[in-house]
């Protein structure tokens, strides 16, 4: 043998079986042993991120409650600091605030207030920042989280116009409801002028039956037509009641009408209730204390007024109503400018009533009932002015006795005669006339008709005798056939009342409602007329108290703004 061969025999190269035999799942069972370390370490990453992750929630957490807290404490500061009611200063209620719910007070640099010259209003603003420690994001570099709180609040007393509408119908003097009436509605007065301003409230009391009196000197400012003047209502369109707006005199007080200014028809003064000489309850009330107190600023006055108040007459919801929307609506404020000028409202009143767009000032309607619409009477046109069909005898003897029959003679067209009651027959002369009568025979007017004897001592007296009872009942004012001096207006009043409240809520005004004792037609008809089922108040007794107290505390909340 050779030297360069190898000793021994020649072996092939040794590897395990299985190696062999699986190659692939070999070389991936080393890798998975090598990798086992690594997943370790990213397991642990994982772990730590999932902790500061959750750290951070808690911090986040934590600093949301405090701000939380902070912003809640900062709101009720404020608002309690400018209540007008707080006498102490604002930026020390601010601070008491947060101290007593162990936070830091905000510094004066922090906190704004301001107030009106005559406290009319106030406003506090307050802009803080706030810095919350963390636990967990200190760790990456965020040692507090700061935390933001801004408030501000302004109370506000507006201008306030109120119109108190006051049912003063015959059946208020039943179960003494004028009497519980009076000393809830001077408590009334007293509330509202209590959480005002001097100058800032203008309230008008509109007593109303079966019309609405103005009085002679608040008719002065309207147009009427000049049948007499002895009374002073109007009588309104159906139109009227689709709008709270009127049209009064567009010239100052004493001249001429301006030539497109509207005449109102004037109510006849008559009595459509009895059957008396004189007339005692006249269809429009010609009282000084039935009449509106138009735009008082005096709540002694008003107190006054209230006191006086009695009761008579049928009941007109609709009209007391369109007078109550009326005195808070802005086509009359060129009235209160002249009423102002004549010393008949206060300076303060300029402006007033304010246009419906100045949301500074709050109109509200109270009106109060115990019943429901009744009867309103009107003349027809022949019966309220001009020359009547009746003469009277003006010789002294009967000068103070209008119902000495004798003074009359009644015209008969058809027969051209007159009828004497002195002589109980037809002649043709009016009794005074012939040179063998006492004195001289005047032919009276419609209205001097009807201010001397109702329409029913007419019917009863004059017409009777002459013509008997057949025709008499025409003339009656409580005879169901269609009488021939007045009419009734009765069926559409309802729908007049909800026209009028209609028109009066989609401006603006706020309607408050009252049913005293009321039956269950008129308590639906007030019900739909309020602004709302809060505004609307059932009542009964001595709850007529309440209800009125209830809506000046809803007032004193309405005129605030926050």
């Amino acid at each position: 043998m050779s030297d360069a061969c190898p000793r021994g025999p020649l072996r092939a190269p040794h590897f395990p079986r299985h190696d062999r035999q699986f190659p692939l799942a070999a070389r991936l069972a080393r890798r998975a042993a090598s990798e086992r370390g690594s997943l370790v370490v990213f397991s642990l990453f994982c772990f730590l991120c999932m902790l500061i992750l959750a750290g951070v929630a808690l911090d986040v957490m934590y600093f949301e409650e405090k701000r939380t807290r902070l912003q809640n404490t900062l709101d009720r500061a404020v608002l309690a600091a400018a209540d007008l009611n707080q006498t102490l200063p604002p930026e020390d209620v601010v601070k008491d605030y947060f101290t007593k719910s162990g936070l830091r007070a905000p510094l004066d640099s922090e906190i704004e207030a301001t107030t009106g010259a005559s406290d009319e209003w106030r406003s506090v603003r307050v802009n803080l920042r706030e810095g919350v420690p963390t636990m967990f994001m200190r760790l990456v570099g965020t040692p507090t989280l700061t935390a933001p709180a801004l408030g501000a609040a302004e109370e506000r007393i507006g201008m306030v116009e109120i119109s108190l509408v006051l049912d003063v119908s015959g059946s208020m003097n039943s179960n003494s409801r004028l009497v519980n009436l009076k000393p809830a509605a001077k408590a009334f007065v007293d509330q509202v002028f209590d959480t005002v301003e001097p100058g800032h409230l203008s309230l008008s009391i509109i007593p109303y039956s079966t019309q609405v009196s103005l009085g002679t000197g608040f008719s002065g400012y309207f147009n009427l037509t000049d049948e007499h003047t002895l009374s002073h209502c109007i009588e309104f369109d159906r139109t009227d009641y689709q709008t709270a707006a009127m049209a009064p005199k567009t010239t100052p007080l004493g001249d001429a009408a301006g030539a497109a200014d509207r005449v109102y028809q004037r109510n006849g003064h008559f009595d459509p209730f009895n059957s008396v000489v004189p007339p005692s309850l006249t269809n429009c009330a010609a009282m000084a204390n039935r009449r509106i107190l138009p735009f008082s600023g005096d709540r002694d006055a008003l107190k006054t007024y209230i006191d006086a108040l009695t009761a008579s007459g049928n009941t007109s919801i609709d009209i007391g109503m369109k007078w109550g929307a009326a005195l808070v609506d802005p086509s009359i404020q060129y009235t209160v400018r002249q009423m102002i000028a004549g010393g008949e409202a206060p300076a303060a009143f300029d402006g007033r009533p304010a246009a419906y767009s100045d949301t500074t000032t709050l109109k509200v309607v109270v009106i109060m009932t115990d019943g429901e619409n009744t009867t309103e009477y009107r003349l027809r046109d022949a019966y309220d002015h001009g020359p009547s069909r009746l003469w009277r005898s003006n010789d002294a003897r009967w000068t103070n006795d209008p119902a000495n029959l004798s003074q009359y003679s009644l015209f008969d067209a058809g027969r051209n005669q007159y009828y004497s009651f002195a002589l109980a027959q037809w002649r043709n002369l009016p009794y005074g006339d012939d040179p063998a009568d006492p004195g001289d025979a005047v032919q009276m007017t419609w209205p001097e008709v009807w201010a001397t004897m109702s329409i029913d001592w007419f019917a009863n007296r004059i017409i009777s005798p002459i013509y008997g009872t057949t025709v008499r009942n025409t003339w009656r004012s409580d005879s169901v056939a269609s009488p021939v001096a007045n009419e009734y207006i009765r069926d559409d009043k309802d729908a007049r009342t909800i026209e009028i409240c209609s028109a009066a809520k989609e401006q603006g005004i706020k309607v408050f409602a009252i049913g005293f004792e009321a039956p269950t037609r008129g308590l639906n008809l007030l019900r739909t007329c309020a602004s709302s089922p809060a505004h609307f108040y059932s009542v009964t007794g001595l709850q007529i108290a309440d209800a009125f107290a209830g809506i000046a505390s809803s007032i004193s909340k309405l005129r605030l703004t926050e």
